[in-house]
C-alpha cells in the first residue's frame, strides 16, 4: 500500500485557497478552518484521498447545521469554482460548513491530534467528548452498514466505465469510517484509534472480524488510483473486494454488538 501525502507547498496552496475563499464568501462571519482525515493523518493516496475541510462560521450565515444561506454559497462557489482537485494531488475537495453555535447533531467532535487549525479557533462547540460517547457513537454508525452497502450496489450497477472510479472512491470511503468504528469497540480506545492511520488498521479490524483479507485487498488496489481509472476490470475488482469486506463488518456487528 502506497501512502503519499501532499506536499507540504502544495497543501499550504490548497488551505490558502480554501481559506481566502471563505473569507471572501462570509466575510466577518467566518470563524475557524480545519484540515482532517488522510492529509493530517499521513495515510492520504494520491489521486484517490480528498482533502477534507470544515469551515465554522457564525449562526446568521447559516440555513442549517451545515447548509450556509444561498448567497453566502454561491460567493463561495464562485471563489473556488476554477480549482481542479487534480492540481492538488486529491479526488476533491470535500468542505463542509458548520454552525459554530450548534454541531451537528449525528457527528461527532473531533480531538487533537485529528485535525490541524488553519484559520481562527476551533469554537467551544467543537470540544472533546467522553470515551463512552466515541464508544457510543461507533455502534450507532455501524447499525446501517447493510443498507449502506446496497446504496452503494445501486448506484453501480448502472454506471458507465469511466464512472466507475468516483464509486470505488464513495466505496472505499463508507469502507473506511466503518473501519474506524469497528477498530473502537474493539480496542475501546477511540483517542489512539481515531489518530492512526489505515496500514494501523487493517490488522486491527481484519484479526476482529475474522477477515478472509478483504479490506487488504481493497487498499492495495485503491492505493493503485491510477489503474483504477484506466482499467475497468481493475475498477470491477477493487468494487468486489470492498463490498465483501463491508460484508464481514456486518455480520461482525450484527453477532458481536
Amino acid at each position: 500500500m502506497k501512502f503519499s501525502p501532499p506536499k507540504t507547498e502544495i497543501l499550504h496552496r490548497a488551505v490558502n485557497l480554501v481559506v481566502s475563499s471563505s473569507k471572501t464568501a462570509f466575510r466577518d462571519s467566518l470563524v475557524c478552518v480545519i484540515l482532517k482525515g488522510s492529509a493530517v493523518r499521513g495515510d492520504f493516496i494520491q489521486g484517490y484521498s480528498d482533502l477534507d475541510f470544515n469551515v465554522f462560521l457564525k449562526p446568521e450565515v447559516m440555513d442549517g447545521e451545515k447548509s450556509p444561506k444561498v448567497e453566502g454559497a454561491v460567493r463561495f462557489q464562485r471563489a473556488l469554482g476554477d480549482i481542479d482537485p487534480e492540481d492538488f494531488g486529491a479526488s476533491q475537495f470535500q468542505i463542509y460548513f458548520i454552525d459554530s453555535e450548534n454541531y451537528p447533531h449525528d457527528w461527532v467532535s473531533p480531538f487533537e491530534g485529528t485535525y490541524r487549525i488553519f484559520w481562527g479557533s476551533l469554537p467551544s462547540i467543537a470540544r472533546e467528548m467522553e470515551d463512552s460517547v466515541y464508544l457510543s457513537y461507533a455502534k450507532q454508525f455501524l447499525s446501517d452498514v447493510d443498507y449502506s452497502k446496497k446504496k452503494i450496489v445501486e448506484r453501480f450497477i448502472d454506471k458507465p466505465n469511466y464512472r466507475l472510479p468516483p464509486i470505488v472512491r464513495l466505496l472505499g470511503a463508507s469502507l473506511k469510517g466503518y473501519m474506524y468504528s469497528v477498530s473502537v469497540l474493539l480496542t475501546s480506545k477511540p483517542r489512539v484509534v481515531l489518530k492512526s492511520r489505515l496500514d494501523k488498521l487493517l490488522p486491527i479490524v481484519e484479526e476482529g472480524v475474522d477477515s478472509k483479507g478483504y479490506f487488504s485487498k481493497f487498499f492495495e488496489y485503491v492505493s493503485n488510483w491510477s489503474i483504477i481509472r484506466q482499467d475497468y476490470e481493475y475498477a470491477r475488482r477493487a468494487f468486489r473486494e470492498g463490498t465483501r469486506a463491508l460484508d464481514e463488518i456486518n455480520c461482525w456487528s450484527r453477532y458481536r454488538i
